[in-house]
């Protein structure tokens, strides 16, 4: 079981997490509000219901070999500010996690010129994701906060989203209370005209790497815990292990491969130095071996617009090192 510090105890209660029984089969020791839901093997899924990324994009495998796209600039140009960094109050990380990844999808589709459907001024709702996540999409239990990112990537292509011009600041209580009864009816008609076209599930570092060095991002649930301090570089480690869901919002394939993971925490989490790169604040690298053992826990999305997943080269030149 990993050593927190008091300080680090005290940040993820303050982030809704909560203190988990360290079992016999190497659970995890927080949760932060993201259940582990495999498409491939749950039963409540049809066999072939998910796509993967590697047979929905083939024409983008290996694409990325090599490249460093730092898509998070891409927020920076459209709506000129990092896409959302909390910090979370409650257990919605994975409503957290798919709004920013839907932010950032918009943003990238506008640098690359293509018709952008997005026209809201302020950012998607954490609440509305994490509400037809959990109750319209999915099969969470009404008095426990959570969700799921298979039930998320299910709902932001079936249910779809709202901007928080719409719906009003982050409120924990309407997350929390939306969690259990669900998106409102007037609501639901309005979030489906925000609807992404594809989700794929994304099964290792190179695809993911390919998947965000075409404008693609990626939402991120695993039991994978990390250091809440970067090194010099601008990484943080792995330590202990959470339940918790984020979004990899840039990719770097030199010679310390990594995807940069955007946290949910604020200002808070993590601290330290930035590295190279003028990384939005709540992110941090994470070594490609560290990628592909969170990835590998069929948790992670890569979303796409409705042209589907393509090379991309024009528009995105400014934000390739």
């Amino acid at each position: 079981m990993a050593q927190w510090s008091e300080e680090d105890e005290q940040l993820f209660r303050d982030v809704g997490g909560e203190q988990m029984q360290f079992g016999f089969d190497g659970g995890a020791e927080w949760n932060f509000g993201w259940f582990p839901v495999n498409p491939l093997v749950d039963p409540a899924y049809k066999p072939g219901a998910a796509k993967l990324f590697s047979a929905e994009a083939q024409a983008l495998l290996g694409s990325g070999e090599g490249k460093t796209v730092l898509l998070y600039e891409a927020a920076r140009q459209v709506m000129g500010r990092d896409l959302d960094a909390g910090p979370q109050a409650i257990g919605d990380c994975v409503g957290g996690a798919f709004a920013g990844a839907v932010d950032l999808l918009a943003c990238a589709e506008i640098v690359a010129g293509e018709a952008e459907a997005y026209g809201w001024d302020g950012r998607a709702s954490t609440e509305v994701i994490y509400a037809l996540s959990r109750r319209e999409y999915g099969s969470a239990n009404r008095w426990i906060d959570g969700s799921s990112s298979t039930w998320a990537a299910t709902a932001v292509r079936k249910g779809g989203s709202l901007s928080r011009a719409r719906v009003g600041a982050y409120d924990p209580q309407r997350a929390r209370e939306w969690g259990r009864t669900g998106l409102p009816n007037d609501l639901e008609e309005e979030a489906e005209e925000h609807r992404v076209a594809k989700t794929a599930l994304v099964g290792n570092f190179a695809e993911a790497r390919d998947a965000l060095a075409n404008g693609y991002p990626v939402a991120v649930g695993s039991n994978v815990g990390f250091a809440t301090e970067r090194d010099a570089e601008g990484f943080c480690g792995r330590k202990g292990k959470w339940d918790h869901c984020m979004k990899f919002v840039a990719v770097k394939d030199d010679e310390r491969p990594a995807l940069l993971c955007m946290n949910s925490w604020g200002d808070r989490s993590p601290t330290g130095p930035q590295g190279e790169y003028d990384i939005p604040q709540g992110s941090f690298w994470v070594d490609a071996e560290t990628c592909d053992a969170m990835l590998k826990q069929k948790g992670a999305y890569a979303l796409a617009g409705f042209s589907g997943y393509q090379l991309r080269t024009e528009g995105f030149r400014s934000f390739t090192r």
